[in-house]
């Protein structure tokens, strides 16, 4: 069987969510035959492009992904163009098509694109039975954000009258990625997405199912006792503004409410930063640590995981790692959403800074309650969300729509 993988990124190292799933997208298609992949790179990586043990066979190709072009003649075009989101149109996509099209190999048995935009970008082709990987919603991740947003009425006349009109062109693109990932759905084989909450909140026919995961470790780090001063820990990708407007939303809002309950507390911050997490450096109470090359040490000195996640869509891969690592965890309502995680049976949901403090205090103070929602999660992620099982889902799905063997 010949796959062809077409990925928003390189994804080794292995450092975020999308990245462990297109890893384990790449790892199916290497046991079902020949593989390209056509990758492309941030302008920002400095790594070099490598393939890990296990992938040499692998035919690639990368390009670097051109920066996003915001001058004011690009958000005219988009004013004025026939639909599609701004994040599009800000990108010149011609050099990476030439690329693309020079390097592709006639037809393929199978074709997985990560993200309707990579689709889209490379002209939408077709070389193949194909899937796209919308991963999350970018409409619904939009109109959360509003949603946030419209809670503040602290600012001025002036500055409500600029973010009314950013309100409209904010819920113009929203419909505009509504209506791409519509089509691009009618373009292809099948769409995937990460639950089944937003296999539904699409409204797509073709859509299927491909959970988030993680592997479950020999030995869970997680620790019953409470250090002292009790360590908080959250990780992603803070140039994704959803984790940038939580970790915000933790360090000015939530920690001086835990800390008035409890005293001290630290908080660890893991992964790249944007200009605004890295302002919230202030060790030992707030420590920004950026990448890292491993999880575990910083997992293992985590007597909290939290996700004071505000506005997105998708799943997150930080509560399922939490879950299986045994560590107890305080999120959103809309950070935990599409897990079927259970507030007070799995872990502790609180959508104001008030109650997030306080969810975090009962954490840290009730060792039986700890122990409770631990084994909960962690049976929880053993019965669905582990890697192996997701991988299976994966395959069976390239055969469905290769109509392989």
């Amino acid at each position: 069987m010949r796959s062809l993988v077409v990925a928003q990124d390189f994804p080794w190292p292995v450092g975020i969510g999308s990245h462990l799933r297109l890893a384990q997208v790449i790892d199916v298609a290497v046991e079902l035959g020949e593989t390209d992949l056509f990758a492309f790179v941030p302008a920002r990586r400095s790594e070099p492009c490598v393939l890990p043990p296990g992938f040499e066979g692998v035919r690639l190709e990368t390009v670097v992904r051109p920066r996003p072009s915001w001058s004011p003649a690009k958000r005219v075009m988009w004013l004025a163009s026939s639909g599609l989101p701004l994040e599009l149109v800000q990108e010149d996509a011609s050099g990476p098509r030439r690329a693309f099209e020079a390097w592709r190999a006639g037809g393929y048995d199978f074709a997985w694109f990560s993200k309707a935009a990579t689709f889209e970008l490379l002209g939408r082709p077709r070389l193949g039975p194909t899937v796209v990987d919308l991963d999350d919603l970018e409409d619904r991740k939009i109109l959360s954000r509003l949603a946030v947003a419209s809670d503040d009425h602290t600012a001025g006349v002036a500055t409500r009258a600029r973010a009314s009109v950013g309100v409209a062109q904010a819920k113009m693109n929203a419909r505009r990625w509504t209506r791409l990932q519509r089509t691009v759905a009618g373009a292809v084989d099948r769409v995937a997405l990460c639950s089944e909450l937003d296999a539904t909140r699409s409204g797509l026919r073709n859509v299927v199912v491909v959970p988030n995961g993680y592997d479950a470790p020999a030995h869970p780090v997680g620790r019953e006792e409470v250090a002292r001063p009790p360590s908080l820990l959250l990780a992603g990708n803070y140039l994704y503004p959803p984790n940038a407007d939580a970790a915000c939303f933790l360090v000015t809002e939530i920690l001086p409410r835990l800390r008035a309950r409890i005293g001290e507390a630290v908080l660890r911050l893991v992964g790249e930063p944007n200009d605004a997490v890295s302002r919230l450096d202030r060790p030992p109470e707030v420590s920004v640590v950026g990448r890292v090359p491993s999880m575990e040490s910083e997992l293992e000195q985590a007597d909290l995981i939290v996700v004071p996640v505000r506005y997105g869509s998708g799943t997150r891969v930080k509560i399922l790692e939490a879950a299986a690592q045994r560590i107890p965890i305080v999120s959103t309502t809309i950070g935990a959403e599409g897990l079927d995680f259970e507030d007070g049976r799995h872990l502790l949901l609180a959508d104001d800074a008030e109650g997030f403090a306080s969810a975090c205090a009962r954490l840290l103070d009730q060792p039986q309650l700890r122990r409770r929602l631990v084994d909960e999660a962690e049976r929880a992620f053993l019965a669905r969300f582990q890697w192996s099982s997701v991988r299976r889902q994966i395959r069976a799905l390239a055969l469905d729509v290769s109509k392989g063997p």
